[in-house]
């Protein structure tokens, strides 16, 4: 099933895709893995009938990276949560947000946009969670990001990402809202900001097996799937215009306002034109703020979520004495 809704998303021709080129193809290869089959006739994939879903991986990595934490003598009080409206947490709980591999908007077994959206509210409703700590492994995905970005923006506790290999397209999109983005490795990619679609024709696949396209429509229906049957033929200047600009534009007008900083950079830099960048270069044009190991990441998300709860204490005791 998972594998299903993935080549449903992935051949669509509505989905317009925040993605790199190097995420779209080990996407395309999950979804459609490699067969030897020398004639054009259809073969069925064999996979797990009951994969676990995207919070059972999520939750599994959790635990062990728990286990690494409270190894040590000086993380021996922090805890790191995705239980995220428990009533038994400790002060000071740090709530674990893990966006890793293909982003959808709502789907069981891969990161969903929607789910994070209630589990990012679920947290900063939580008096005992201070920080928000966003764990970041992913080339990009579905483009319906624009709700996400509006909840985000509202958020009053700190948020910290670290990238760990890839934080590109609909994920820097996600991540571009934190008061702190950090990389673990000089080897990270960060960027792709921009818009993309790739679709495929499948009607001489179709014919091979026999089968013929037959499709009419209504003498007042002349538009109907118009720009997608142009940008199928060769002719994409409607969908650009019509499509992707205007996602590529809201993107680029999301960035800006969470990292007001990247406006120093002219209107024509690689960065805003779907370049991506190694950590040193990252940094050097303000993508992100530095790189750090998991540890001091989790040290600096403590001291976020510290600092917010003192702050916090004097507002009310400031409220209080009025």
């Amino acid at each position: 099933m998972n594998r299903t809704f993935l080549r449903q998303l992935l051949l669509s021709n509505t989905q317009q895709l925040l993605i790199s080129a190097e995420g779209f193809t080990s996407a395309m290869m999950d979804a459609f893995p490699l067969i030897v089959n020398d004639a054009p006739t259809p073969s069925a994939f064999f996979f797990d009938d009951d994969p676990p879903t995207y919070k059972d991986l999520a939750d599994k990595a959790l635990a062990k990276i728990q286990q690494q934490l409270h190894a040590l003598s000086e993380f021996q009080g922090v805890t790191l949560t995705s239980d995220f409206s428990s009533n038994e947490l400790p002060e000071g709980s740090i709530a674990y947000h893990r966006i890793w591999g293909f982003i959808t908007a709502d789907s069981r077994w891969y990161f969903s946009s929607k789910q994070f959206e209630q589990d990012i509210l679920e947290a900063e409703a939580n008096p005992a969670i201070s920080c928000h700590f966003i764990h970041a492994n992913s080339p990009g995905g579905e483009a319906w990001l624009d709700r996400l970005s509006e909840t985000m923006r509202s958020l009053s506790k700190p948020i910290i990402t670290l990238v760990e290999q890839c934080n590109c397209s609909a994920c820097y999109y996600i991540t571009c809202h934190s008061n702190v983005i950090v990389a673990l490795t000089a080897n990270d990619v960060i960027g792709c900001i921009g818009t993309m679609i790739e679709t495929y024709d499948f009607s001489g696949y179709y014919e091979k097996l026999g089968i013929k396209i037959i499709r009419e429509t209504a003498d007042k229906s002349d538009l109907k799937n118009k720009k997608y049957d142009d940008l199928h033929a060769g002719n994409p200047k409607q969908y650009i215009e019509d499509v992707l600009n205007p996602l590529t534009e809201q993107f680029l007008n999301e960035i800006l306002a969470s990292r007001p900083e990247l406006g120093e950079l002219p209107e024509d830099d690689p960065v805003f034109r779907g370049e991506t960048f190694d950590t040193a270069h990252a940094i050097e044009k303000k993508l992100i703020d530095g790189s750090m190991t998991f540890f001091e990441a989790i040290a600096r998300a403590v001291d976020l979520g510290r600092n917010y709860t003192n702050l916090e204490t004097l507002k009310k005791n400031a409220l209080n004495y009025l």
